[in-house]
Order: C-alpha cells, then structure tokens, then sequence
C-alpha cells in the first residue's frame, strides 16, 4: 500500500505570506529621522549634559601651533561671538552637527544636468574611491571655476565654496591627517593651502609644520623633510601670490619664512634642512627675479636676511645686499667678485653661474648709479670672461646690455626652482 504524503501547497496556509515593506513617503521618512534624532538626543544629553565650555569644532590634536613672538608679526586677534554661542549648545547637538555634516554621510542621489564638483567629490568619498591624488583634481576642478574681477572677490568665491573645509573634513575621517603623508601627493598641499587660507584655517596647516619636526628628532620619519618641505613652498608660494594670480610684495612670505624659523627646533634635522631650501628659495626670488615685484617692507627684508646669515652663503648674501629695500651696497658684491676673479666657470653649476651674471649685472648697474666707472668696466670684463669660460652665449645679451645706460631694469634668465 502506498501512502500518499501531502501536497506541499497545502502548508502554504501555516506560513504568513511575506512582503517586502512599501517604501516610505517623504513625510514618513521625515518623521522616522525626527524620532531617531529625538531619541539620540534624548539619551546623549542623559549620558553627556551640558558643558560650560568645548573647543572649537574645526581644532584637532596637534593642529595648534604656536603663534610668533616677533613684534613685526603680531596681530591682534578679534573676539568670535560664533565661538561663544558654540560653547553653549549641548553636547548632543554639538555631535550631531559633526555626524551629518561628515563628508561620509552628505552625499544626496544625483540631480540632471552638469555635475557640481561638490556633489562628485561627496559621491566619491560615499563610495570609498576618494584618495589625495582625486583631492587634489577635485580643488584643481573648484579653484578652475572661482571668478572674480578682483583678487578679494576671487578669494570670496573660495571660501564660499566650501572646499578647503570638505577636503580637510575628509582627510581627518578617513585617518589621512594623522601621518601627514597626504602632503607628498604632488600639487595637493599648493593647492589646498590657498582654499585654507580663504576659509580662515590656515593655522591648522601651521599645526601641521609643528607636527613634522617634533622636539625629539629621533620620531622623525625620512619622509618628514619632503612633506615638511612642499608644506613650506606652499605656504611660500601662496604668501607671495595673489588669488589672481598676480605677484605681491614678498613680505608675507617673509612672515611666513620668520614665523617657521620661530617654530621650528632649531636642533631638528629634517625643520633644519626644510627651512634652508625654503630660505634659498626666497633669495633667489629676492634677488634674479626682483624686478618683478614692488620693494619689500625694509624690516622684514632684514630679518629674513639675518636667518640665512648662519647657512655660509656668501654669493647670497653679497647679492641681498645689493638689493636692501632702503640701503643697497655694492661692497660685499664686488668683494665676492674679485675673490672669484680667478676661478674657472665652466664647470660651476649652471643655476650658480645664472646667478654669478646677475650678481654682476646688478653691480654693475649700481656702480654706474653711485659714479664709479673705474670699478663698473672692471666688472664688464668678469661678465664678458663668465661668458667666454662657461661658453654662456645666452648671456651675451645681457653683458652687452650692462653697458648700455637705461631706466628698463635689465631682464635676467628665469630658474624655476
């Protein structure tokens, strides 16, 4: 005898039918976010009441650096009546704020039309394809469609953006701020110091050079002095540059150059070296390059000056002083010139040999300003052998032009260093 099993449809009756759940409506979605923020703000303030005082929001360990001592420097600070209201708000929503304007969790669905590189850069960071070199691309793509008729409007329009912010926000969530090596992606820093600057968060970046040259040097990394220096150009280059791109008074990035001397360990190997290709860097522009930009305030010129006297560059130093903002000499350049008088060219550097011509050059033009034509035509001649031993003939030019009397400031070889 067979027995016959029951059919299986027939236990579809003991089973609840399974739905998938509708999708919620936008009211009921509102309504759903409103009672989880309710409840978590609820249980927040429970565990963590109200505090009389918090740090800032936009501080995070080892961000503060500290501030200069030089008297040329110092600037008062303005009270911040934001900061005050931020201290009296609760905890709880205090840390939210921080949850949701995280760059993980404001990315929205796509709308049509043109993608904002705002919304791409949050689609990435969602998704977790965001690295520093896309970082950079992403402040390159903003900076790119900032405009401005001025450069105050054109520094407006960054800090409108917003881009600065978001870029740093990633990095400290993602862990990226907490080894510093992000500032070894080409371009990055040069192009993210500038948006900090325009958002009023340039002293984290300040917090970073701190950070890369600890007290103890043995915690120093053998990557801290490139990071260490591509921080410092940029911090350079953007103190001598202005949000349109034209090219200011190099007293900023004297201030620049005074505050890190200040800042930095002076018994620190990798804040030692930093800073001396920082210095050499500024004196070239101070020096080759001057004429195209106005004179530096006199006082700046010459602390700037006094930092470099230590690191034995006399063709440096001879050449400053013939281009001190108030008192220009001579002495020293004329001095190096007949010390070096004997010496073969041809097999000098040529960056140095550049810098040889321009330095005579501009003796040149101030022994015939102060009358001394004796010394002057001297000074032709160890042009015209500078010339003839390194077979310089792009220099020819300029030599026949140190000659020649006129009010247009010779033009010299550019170095891009």
């Amino acid at each position: 005898m067979v027995v016959r099993t029951t059919s299986l449809n027939s236990l579809k009756n003991f089973f609840p039918k399974i739905h998938q759940p509708l999708p919620l409506t936008n009211h009921e979605s509102r309504q759903l976010l409103e009672s989880i923020t309710t409840s978590f703000r609820k249980n927040l303030d429970k565990e963590h009441p109200w505090e009389p005082s918090s740090i800032d929001e936009s501080a995070s360990p080892g961000s503060a650096a500290p501030r200069s001592r030089n008297p040329l420097l110092l600037k008062q600070t303005s009270h911040s009546p934001s900061l005050d209201a931020s201290k009296r708000q609760p905890v709880a929503d205090r840390h939210l704020r921080t949850i949701l304007s995280n760059p993980l969790f404001t990315h929205q669905d796509a709308k049509k039309g043109p993608a904002d590189p705002l919304d791409v850069f949050d689609l990435a960071v969602s998704r977790g394809l965001m690295t520093p070199r896309r970082a950079a691309g992403f402040l390159s793509k903003v900076r790119s469609g900032v405009r401005g008729a001025s450069a105050d409007e054109v520094r407006q329009g960054m800090a409108r953006s917003g881009a600065g912010r978001k870029v740093l926000q990633w990095l400290r969530a993602s862990g990226l701020e907490n080894d510093l090596q992000f500032l070894l992606v080409s371009q990055l820093p040069s192009l993210l110091i500038p948006f900090m600057s325009a958002e009023g968060l340039e002293e984290i970046a300040w917090g970073w050079v701190a950070r890369l040259a600890p007290r103890d040097g043995a915690q120093a990394m053998k990557w801290h002095h490139d990071a260490l220096k591509a921080l410092l150009h940029s911090i350079r280059k953007h103190s001598s540059t202005s949000y349109s791109g034209s090219k200011l008074s190099l007293d900023r990035a004297y201030e620049a150059l005074i505050r890190a001397d200040e800042v930095l360990p002076k018994k620190n190997e990798v804040a030692r070296r930093s800073l001396e290709h920082v210095w050499f860097s500024l004196s070239w522009i101070s020096t080759v390059l001057a004429a195209e930009r106005p004179k530096p305030s006199a006082p700046l010129f010459e602390s700037f000056v006094d930092i470099g006297r230590p690191l034995g560059a006399p063709l440096d130093m001879a050449h400053l002083e013939l281009h001190h903002p108030l008192s220009p000499s001579h002495t020293a350049a004329v001095q190096f010139m007949h010390a070096n008088a004997e010496r073969q060219h041809e097999h000098q550097d040529l960056a140095l040999r550049r810098r040889l011509v321009c330095l005579a050059l501009d003796a040149a033009n101030r022994l015939k300003q102060v009358g001394d034509t004796y010394e002057a035509s001297w000074v032709e001649r160890f042009l015209t052998r500078i010339g003839a031993d390194g077979n310089l003939s792009i220099f020819m030019d300029q030599i026949r032009q140190a000659s020649m009397p006129s009010q247009v400031p010779i033009r010299r070889m550019r170095y891009d260093i």
